[in-house]
């Protein structure tokens, strides 16, 4: 079966090209052993020689191509800046989130940001627990689990968008949208001096905004299901 290629080539990923193609840049030397190339289906960047064969070849080889690539993908394995974010396990996800405390830099996989979302909902549905049981006590140990997990949930968000090739802004925007909104509403309804007859404006502004939230909501919820790009972005 033919697949479609990307390869590294002086820090860049170039692709797709087919299997024919890639064997061509093999013959042409452009594409070594060592070079790093990617396709669907696999978890990270590989060097050819895993899945292709070479010969040997006459002469001194030239140099290496993609020095700075290699770099960084080697780094992927010790926490740093990667070109592909690495898949995470379970307890592996919460650790790296919470290593990465309020780290807005570098790309985070799906299973990093969902694992770790999983966690702070079971941590949400243990805290519940807690209030019903221990009333203003388990309401306080409660809202230390949400202070706790606040800045690394936001930093993986920010993270997970960056592996999409998307700002961290998507998520940093809708936050100050929400205090510059919500602030415009209170003004109107103060200003109203009403319960009993709201301000027109402020119903209509209230209004817009549930459509826009809820059609955010999904925008987001896209991003965050989405295969992270190939090979470099703006972003990592």
């Amino acid at each position: 079966m033919t697949k479609d290629w990307h390869y590294a080539w002086q820090g860049q990923s170039h692709g797709p090209v087919s299997d024919e193609a890639l064997e061509d840049l093999i013959r042409a030397g452009r594409v070594r052993p060592e070079t790093l190339i990617w396709s669907e289906g696999m978890a990270n960047w590989e060097p050819a020689s895993n899945h292709f064969a070479f010969g040997s070849a006459a002469g001194a080889p030239p140099p290496m191509p993609a020095q700075g690539y290699a770099s960084s993908y080697a780094s992927s394995t010790s926490g740093g800046l990667y070109a592909a974010a690495p898949p995470r396990g379970f307890v592996e996800a919460i650790r790296v989130c919470f290593s990465k405390y309020a780290t807005f830099k570098g790309r985070a996989s799906r299973s990093e940001y969902w694992y770790f979302a999983l966690f702070t909902s079971l941590l949400g549905g243990f805290g519940s627990l807690l209030e019903t049981a221990m009333g203003n006590d388990g309401s306080a140990i409660s809202a230390l689990f949400g202070i706790a997990t606040f800045l690394p949930s936001l930093a993986v968000t920010v993270r997970r968008l960056h592996d999409t090739d998307h700002s961290g802004w998507w998520i940093g925007g809708f936050y100050l949208g929400m205090i510059l909104g919500g602030g415009l509403i209170g003004g109107l309804v103060a200003v109203s001096g009403s319960g009993d007859d709201p301000n027109p404006a402020a119903v209509t502004l209230l209004g817009i905004g549930g459509l826009a939230i809820i059609g955010y909501m999904i925008t987001l919820l896209i991003f965050m299901v989405r295969r992270g790009t190939p090979g470099p972005n703006r972003f990592g």
